[in-house]
């Protein structure tokens, strides 16, 4: 799903510019968020546990910011296509 040539871009939503760039995490899709806005980036990672695959956060604790940020990313690459 993820394009593996593309490893920096941009994403608009609400107002708000992220930069997103791909990070080389072995056995992760990992990205790190930097936003237009005084945000903190983030940086979100699909992962799975025995039940289904998700987004989370790297250090933990802004999950459903990776949520929102991971499905725009998904976005992104699906519109890609």
């Amino acid at each position: 799903m993820f394009d593996a040539t593309e490893d920096n871009f941009q994403i608009l939503s609400n107002g708000v510019t992220m930069e997103v760039q791909r990070l080389n995490l072995p056995d992760y899709v990992a990205f790190k968020v930097i936003f237009s806005s005084k945000r903190n980036p983030i940086i979100v990672v699909r992962t799975e546990n025995y039940i289904r695959k998700f987004w989370t956060s790297m250090p933990e604790g802004r999950q459903k910011e990776a949520e929102g940020v991971g499905a725009l990313i998904e976005d992104y690459f699906k519109n890609k296509k």
